[in-house]
């Protein structure tokens, strides 16, 4: 006869989930407030930073549905005004 009364398989599953779940809610926890206090934006920065508004006018959407492309032919015609190294155009 044994003196300790004996422990069963399911109560050392059940210490071994709480401890799991001890370290998993630990190493969440400490993301979580790792993530919240470590910022690269200043304060200032963060003041002076606006959101953008996500608007495009008329304007420059009709410009660009009015442009056409140009073939490698035409392209090759234009003549572009290059400065040499003494600063006069050739």
């Amino acid at each position: 006869m044994s003196l300790k009364p004996r422990r069963y398989l399911s109560s050392y599953v059940l210490l071994a989930g709480v401890m799991a779940l001890v370290i998993v809610g630990s190493l969440v926890a400490f993301q979580v407030v790792s993530g919240l206090t470590k910022s690269q934006v200043s304060e200032r920065q963060r003041v002076n930073i606006s959101p953008l508004d996500g608007s495009i006018e008329t304007e420059v959407v009709n410009n660009l549905s009015s442009r056409r492309k140009m073939d490698e032919a035409e392209f090759s015609q234009l003549v572009f005004n290059s400065a040499s190294p003494s600063g006069q155009t050739q």
